[in-house]
């Protein structure tokens, strides 16, 4: 049997559940009023038929095609029954019906448009009356629930409280259906009790069958594009806190990358990719590179575009589902947003019905991760030294001096000194969140009041950011034909860096250097020694002082909507939404900070310019208005839905910031207090950027087998030339339902699902400064003329600077085995990017060092592979488990004279390298190049042979394959790359009776990282100033003949540069979260505590951790591991 066709409807913005109870009610309410019409019309309506000895069944058939009703039977009911003749011209359907029952035990009876036949005893004289409830897991009454007795035709519909009342007969062995669309079918043995209230769960597998873009809704059988769509429910398992985290279990192709520096910072926003990178994106994650990096992907909250920050401090109670966009079919309605896949987060929307009141408490408990550091203690610290021969002198002076030094801190270790510094600056982080919601109203009006409150204290002391929220949400429903809805929404975030400093002081201090003196006091410094070590400070005493980096921002959102439901083929849907945001960063300098023991700030007027104070203040708004006119009919087999739209976004945003320097003491932080402004006066800037498109979609399905996808889209920017303003873009999908041709039934039993899709588009992206394509003027603010303040062209602008744009193939299978108990789903993709915006160097006699050009190309190609299977599906229990795998190849095909320029720069850096510390240290690492047929994130270093066993010394290759001593950037090649041959994610997912265990692993397999914890802490180990790894002494060449890994202990001082000794290949296991939770038993909570629901859950994050590269991570900010316990509640 084919499935019924099941259309779609543009309805984004109203969620599952909302649009649900609103069809019910509609078709409730049409019910009623075609009750009396339709029985009408079965005395009144006529058919004409002839026919001679056919089979009941058949006739039944005959009248359905000319009268539109709908024949409800059993076949057991018609077996044996002679076959009919009869002739009719225009006869009431009721004649036609008494003729053909004539001489049988059946009768017919009309409801609405179904003529049900039954035997004239089906129900008999003596009846028993039965009345409940039906709801949802969180307590919401669901209204249009079929109440059906099993095996035959009596039943009822709940109403908008969810009620239901109905006469039963009197059977034995009864057995009650309970269905509704989105929710799993129930049957439940009636036992002649008179009330029987049932909760109803969601069947995930059918929700997922919407496919949500944030313009309108589509069908997934009819939809040709790869989408992942993923529920609150599966979302709450994995993380209650960090969404973008969470999405990776779900998603192979979308991935965080490893970030080593920033560790658990909570004020650290995660870098991440779909499908890898597209463009030469800006490193580091300021707040410029987040809005402007051209990786990134687009994000949609309730229909209008957010940056990753909104997503990142988002409060994930208030989520109803995510849905992954990443191909041309899925994403070409954003057109220049869509090259790097869209994300669209649809929010919770209350539901009708008495007052409910739902709340969330969630305590979070981190704890500091340092299983990635080995150092050294001090016992173990201070032999290191020894045979480093840092107590060695030719000159009998010194050595008496240097034998003091030893002898002085031996003692130390004697006595018991061994401190513990990575310890000093951490704490166990306890934090809690708080969600309260409240939601009621009718069929006309609806509101919901949001609050949330999350207390985020990061692991290392005084570092948190902390998060408020509130919501108001009102709708109104005119007659089933205007829906109006109005959501506001306030935000607040603080954010707190820690003052205690860096992380890596404090991985660097000698263990054997006490903390406090022998009275208790805080040491603020060491003692100079001879030889062994440079005067530093107690990386505490910065804490001491009135250091401050605080960041907050408010922000406001106003989203306007409104649906006209035309009629049953049109719709016009039109949203409004504007909002503001203000930031506000505060740091200072204490003047007593290390960082002013200089001779430069000890002299002079250096005196004078110790302590700073910075300020910056930047508002923003965002306005953006859409609208969106849909069509969908069927025409016997063919469905179309055509949707037509437009849309517009203005971005507007001032700044000012500010430094003053000179303060007479820390406690005088106030501005006022400064000597003098930094940078002579303030400064600050504005600037507007426009985008406006239209857009169109078209999809024509025939009998739910043969699909086909357009979508066209028209965008402007007033970010290009004037000659380059618009872009036209699109794509073209078609896909085959083989599983649901007449061919296929004789299969559906081992596969009942087989779906195969492909398409093509041009995407595109804007991804830099909005005055990138014009000449930038700033005002001269050193000299003022008789005429005004003066301005300077600082930036030279280029008006035939275009979109960038990508061409898209993707080719998708989706497969379901057994009635769907084994999925699996594989998708194979080509995203070719052209036209990368990049610098193009100019000669410096034209005053400028580049400008902006399109000149860049580059391509990814690969695939993904999920798959699900249900171990046990039972009534109270099931389990499954699930797994995904995704492969992605990045290279580079073409590059700007910029770049070339820029891979020149780094390679004469390298050749002319002097040893020096800070920055220039990162100079001696392996730093970013672009080449072509290479890939954006390859590792260039020097091919070595190895330590020479002969002299210690290491060997290298030329390009040649030469062996030379002398390292040369020009030999570098590519050694390894960044990107993981395969990545992905596993797990499993048990229910059993009100209990559900979930847990899930991300790994990776394939790829290289340089391991710089090797250069640094162990080969190039400076012993005489820090703690380091302990592998110092490990594998050292200490003498002719000794085959090893590292060189001379002795020779530590003379910098590694970048070379193949430490690429090693790359792969790790960590678990993404391990959750049990308990959801207490609908009816005994009600009655014992008056709670419509309670769910108790404990989880835990990162607690396994296996990397195959044993290096430092978290060196600016430890990493961390959390264990949550959350309570659940609805009244």
């Amino acid at each position: 049997m084919k499935k019924n066709r099941k259309r779609w409807y543009p309805e984004e913005g109203i969620p599952g559940k909302f649009l649900r109870k609103m069809k019910l009610i509609l078709f409730l309410c049409w019910a009623g009023m075609m009750q009396v019409s339709a029985m009408s019309y079965a005395q009144t309506g006529t058919v004409s038929i002839r026919v001679k000895e056919t089979a009941l069944h058949e006739i039944f058939q005959l009248i359905e095609a000319q009268c539109g009703y709908t024949f409800v039977y059993n076949n057991e009911q018609l077996n044996g029954l002679k076959p009919v003749s009869i002739e009719m011209t225009d006869a009431k359907i009721s004649k036609v019906l008494d003729e053909c029952l004539k001489g049988t035990d059946l009768r017919y009876e009309l409801l609405d448009q179904i003529i049900v036949i039954n035997r004239r005893s089906a129900l008999p004289q003596t009846a028993l009356d039965l009345q409940g409830t039906v709801k949802d897991k969180e307590g919401n009454p669901l209204p249009g629930v079929s109440v059906f007795i099993k095996g035959t035709t009596i039943g009822v519909a709940t109403d908008v409280d969810g009620k239901f009342k109905m006469q039963l007969p009197e059977m034995e062995n009864m057995v009650l259906v309970f269905s509704f669309t989105g929710m799993k079918k129930q049957e439940v043995k009636y036992t002649k009790q008179p009330v029987l209230n049932i909760v109803m769960e969601e069947d995930v597998a059918e929700m997922e069958e919407v496919v949500v873009n944030g313009y309108f809704t589509k069908n997934k059988d009819s939809f040709t594009g790869n989408a992942v769509v993923v529920s609150k429910d599966e979302l709450a398992k994995v993380s209650s806190n960090n969404l973008l985290s969470a999405l990776q279990v779900f998603d192979p192709s979308f991935r965080l990358k490893d970030n080593v520096d920033m560790g658990s910072n909570p004020n650290s926003m995660p870098n991440f990719r779909i499908r890898g990178n597209s463009g030469f994106g800006a490193e580091g994650l300021s707040e410029a590179n987040l809005k402007n990096d051209p990786n990134l992907p687009t994000f949609i909250l309730d229909g209008y575009e957010v940056d990753v920050e909104k997503i990142f401090d988002l409060n994930m109670d208030r989520i109803e589902s995510v849905t992954i966009l990443k191909d041309a079919s899925a994403t070409a309605i954003y057109g220049s947003r869509a090259a790097n896949g869209v994300v669209v987060v649809t929010t919770k929307a209350p539901q009708e019905g008495q007052l409910r009141v739902s709340y969330n408490l969630n305590v979070a408990i981190s704890a500091p991760d340092l299983s990635d550091y080995h150092l050294l203690n001090a016992k173990e610290k201070l032999e290191a030294e020894v045979a480093g021969g840092l107590y060695e002198s030719e000159y009998m002076d010194l050595q008496q001096l240097l034998r003091m030094d030893y002898a002085d801190r031996l003692k130390r270790v004697k006595s018991g000194v061994d401190t513990y510094w990575l310890s000093q600056p951490l704490e166990v982080a306890v934090g809690h969140k708080h969600s309260l919601y409240v939601e009621g109203g009718d069929k006309s009006i609806r509101y919901g009041i949001d609050l949330n409150y999350q207390a985020n204290p990061g692991v290392m002391k005084k570092s948190s950011r902390d998060r408020f929220g509130v919501g108001f949400l009102l709708s109104y429903n005119l007659n089933n034909k205007l829906l109006f809805r109005n959501k506001l929404t306030v935000d607040k975030v603080k954010s707190k860096e820690s003052p205690y400093g860096t992380f890596r002081d404090y991985a660097l201090a000698n263990p054997y250097e006490r903390v406090h003196d022998d009275d208790g006091n805080l040491i603020e410094s060491y003692d100079t020694h001879v030889a062994t070590t440079a005067r530093y400070l107690n990386p505490l005493y910065e804490a001491t002082l009135n250091h401050k980096d605080e960041t907050a921002y408010t922000s406001w959102t106003d989203n306007f909507d409104f649906d006209w439901f035309i009629n049953d083929h049109f719709r016009l849907k039109a949203r409004v939404t504007y909002s503001e945001r203000t930031d506000k960063q505060e740091q200072f300098t204490d003047p007593r900070s290390a960082q002013y023991n200089t001779y430069d700030y000890n002299t002079g007027d250096g005196v004078l310019k110790k302590g700073e104070a910075y300020s910056m203040w930047q508002k923003s708004s965002d306005l953006e208005m859409n609208a969106v006119f849909s069509y969908n009919q069927a025409f016997g087999n063919h469905f179309v839905n055509a949707v037509l739209g437009a849309n517009m976004q203005e971005s507007r945003y001032e700044n000012e910031s500010y430094s003053v320097i000179g303060f007479p003491a820390g406690n005088m932080d106030y501005i006022s207090f400064g000597n003098a402004y930094k940078d002579e006066v303030p400064s600050g800037e504005e600037g507007m950027s426009r985008l406006a498109g239209a857009f169109l979609n078209v999809n024509y399905t025939y009998n739910n087998i043969y699909m086909l996808d357009f979508s066209g889209r028209l965008d402007g920017s007033s970010k290009f030339g004037n000659d380059k303003k618009y872009a036209p873009f699109g794509s073209l999908g078609i896909g085959w339902n083989i599983h649901n041709e007449s061919f296929w039934e004789g299969c559906k039993g081992v596969m009942s699902r087989f779906k195969i899709s492909a398409n093509i588009g041009s995407l595109g992206k804007a991804s830099f400064e909005p005055y990138e394509a014009q000449d930038v003027y700033n005002y001269y603010k050193g000299q003022w003329y008789a005429g005004g303040l003066g301005a300077i062209m600082s930036t030279m602008g280029n008006t035939n600077l275009q979109w960038e744009k990508t061409r898209t193939l993707d080719v998708n299978l989706e497969t379901g085995f057994l009635n769907d108990l084994i999925t699996l789903n594989a998708s194979y993709y080509l995203k070719r990017t052209k036209d990368l915006v990049s610098s193009i160097t100019l000669p410096l006699s034209s005053g400028f060092e580049s400008y902006r050009d399109n000149l860049g190309e580059l391509e990814n190609k690969g695939f993904e592979i999920s798959a699900r299977a249900y171990v046990l599906r039972k009534k109270d229990a099931v389990v499954n488990v699930f797994g995904s795998i995704a492969h992605n190849k990045n290279v580079i095909k073409k590059i700007s004279n910029s770049l070339e320029s820029y891979n020149k720069k780094v390679d004469d850096e390298q050749d002319n390298y002097e040893q020096g510390w800070g920055e220039d240290l990162e100079t001696a690492k392996p730093l970013v190049q672009f080449k072509e047929g290479q890939s954006t994130t390859a590792i260039y270093a020097v091919k070595s042979l190895g330590i020479n066993p002969m002299n210690g010394r290491e060997l290298f290759y030329d390009l040649d394959g030469n062996l030379t001593y002398d390292w040369s950037a020009s030999n570098k090649i590519v050694c390894g790359d960044t990107e993981p041959k395969v990545s992905g994610s596993f797990g499993a997912n048990a229910d059993w009776k009100g209990f559900n265990l979930n847990v899930s692993f991300l790994y990776q397999l394939g790829g290289q990282v340089y391991n710089q914890t090797l250069v640094d802490r162990v080969e190039n180990a400076r012993i005489q100033y820090q703690n380091v790894d302990l592998r110092v002494l490990t594998d050292r060449w200490k003498q002719p003949g000794d085959i090893a890994q590292f060189k001379d202990i002795k020779n530590a001082d003379n910098v590694t540069m970048p070379t193949s000794r430490f690429v090693q290949d790359k792969a790790y296991l960590r678990l993404s979260a391990l959750t049990l939770s308990y959801d207490f038993n609908r009816e005994w909570i009600k009655k014992h505590l008056g709670m419509n629901m309670l769910r108790l859950e404990a989880s835990t994050r990162d607690f396994i951790n296996w990397n195959s590269i044993r290096q430092e991570r978290g060196l600016s900010y430890p990493k961390s591991w959390t264990v949550d316990f959350s309570i659940k509640a609805q009244f």
